[in-house]
């Protein structure tokens, strides 16, 4: 059977032949059948979303090329690739793109309309997709009048509206909740089952593998190996997918030692570790246990001298199929690396220059300001505004003041005895002052317990 898709040498570069040049996919080769429901998985930074926009027209390739039904996607004329784009491809992305003013209805209808689509005929096939797909007693409302998970199946029947037969889904349940997720998965894994779609899905969850034809994997801009599912697994809508085992959490292996009596123990426990993993999520896209790891790395760096930067960046871009490491790309991984051990560095140079000295030294204060406006960029041209910050310093060092309390001085006008410094620089400055402060303590520590 010929492939419905084929990709050749496929390369994608940003700003090639500059300082900044980014090679985003790197010589892709693949073919994808009619009716296949594959998965591009890896972390972020890897590549997947590069190589789905680029097969989906969205994108235009560096290198090699993409055919798409007998048609190479970069020799078609404007026209045509509308015509591609509205006909044989639909797109369902993370972030829902539901227009806000217009009702659900009217949003599955836009891609109709804008190709004149019968009035009858699109009215008739958008209700079909909205009982089809459980929308249709919220036809009338507005996009922020529905749940994510509804939004996401709203999004879905605008992408079916023009039947297309290939549907593109870049993270598509990044945003919901896991019981929405497994509900639109549900609906997706129908399309190519029953419809005979071919799905092309981009993720980074595992969890999701086994229920695709084949995936393939992902890092670095580059496809490094490829899997077969002879056995897929079947979500059932409304209900969580099984996925696979992962091995035992440290959280899983204490709450065996609790009782029955002590569930309400372990419900608070349960309660602080979600809190914490959803806020590394959100902040930083690490989990509390990865951002934890990166910690160990940062401690031994600060306490060892002759601790070395790329065991860091190894843990970092450490591949994803094996037990350990995050699997960033390498680029990310050598970002990461740098600035973590830059500021362990200058902290280990501040405390061996001013901080192990300020008992001897009385320009501490100056020192440390002189380090403090390095680093933010700023310069203080008033003697007065000098004076407050020497002040503020030698407060904070003699705890005097908390952090907030600096920032509030930092923050102050030069006319009421403050720094004058813009509201943002004075947040950053007094946590970075304590930051320094922190590692002052811990070394002094440290060494009295020597």
């Amino acid at each position: 059977m010929p492939a419905a898709i084929s990709i050749h040498n496929l390369s994608v570069t940003y700003f090639p032949g500059k300082s900044n040049e980014v090679k985003a996919l790197s010589n892709a080769t693949l073919d994808i059948y009619s009716g296949e429901f594959i998965i591009f998985f890896g972390p972020s930074g890897c590549g997947k979303s590069t190589l789905l926009y680029t097969i989906a027209g969205l994108e235009r390739p560096t290198e090699g090329e993409v055919v798409v039904q007998n048609l190479t996607l970069h020799d078609l004329k404007n026209k045509e690739l509308e015509y591609y784009h509205q006909f044989t491809t639909g797109m369902v992305f993370q972030a829902f793109h539901l227009i806000p003013s217009l009702s659900v209805e009217k949003n599955i209808l836009l891609p109709q309309i804008a190709v004149g689509g019968k009035r009858k005929e699109r009215q008739a096939e958008a209700e079909r997709l909205m009982k089809y797909f459980g929308v249709y007693e919220q036809r009338g409302k507005l996009p922020n009048e529905l749940s994510g998970g509804q939004q996401q199946r709203v999004a879905i029947c605008r992408s079916l509206i023009n039947d297309p037969e290939i549907i593109f889904a870049d993270e598509p349940v990044g945003n919901l909740d896991s019981k929405s997720a497994q509900d639109v998965l549900a609906l997706i894994q129908e399309l190519n089952i029953k419809q005979k779609k071919t799905i092309i899905l981009v993720t980074h969850d595992p969890s999701h593998l086994d229920i695709a034809d084949r995936v393939f994997f992902m890092k670095d801009g580059k496809i490094i190996n490829t899997k077969e599912n002879p056995n897929k697994r079947h979500i059932t809508p409304g209900e969580l997918a099984a996925a696979p085992a992962p091995p035992k959490t440290n959280l899983e292996l204490v709450s065996t030692s609790f009782t029955k009596e002590g569930a309400f123990g372990l419900e608070g426990m349960l309660l602080d570790y979600t809190a914490k993993e959803i806020v590394a999520e959100a902040l930083t896209g690490f989990t509390a246990e990865e951002i934890n790891r990166i910690e160990q790395y940062v401690k031994s760096y600060l306490t060892d001298v002759k601790a070395k930067p790329s065991t860091l960046q190894e843990y970092l871009n450490e591949d994803y199929m094996t037990a350990n490491g995050l699997a960033l790309n390498k680029r990310s991984a050598k970002r990461l690396t740098t600035l973590l051990t830059h500021t362990a560095k200058e902290m280990r140079d501040l405390h061996d220059r001013v901080i192990s000295k300020h008992k001897k030294k009385p320009n501490y204060a100056a020192e440390l300001r002189y380090y403090l406006l390095g680093t933010f960029d700023v310069s203080l041209r008033n003697t007065e505004a000098i004076d407050a910050m020497d002040a503020v310093i030698k407060d904070r060092i003699n705890d005097r003041t908390d952090r907030k309390g600096a920032q509030a001085m930092f923050e102050l006008p030069i006319s009421r005895g403050g720094v004058g410094l813009r509201k943002r620089v004075a947040r950053k400055m007094a946590k970075h002052l304590d930051v320094v402060l922190l590692a002052r303590y811990r070394v002094e520590k440290k060494a009295k317990k020597i």
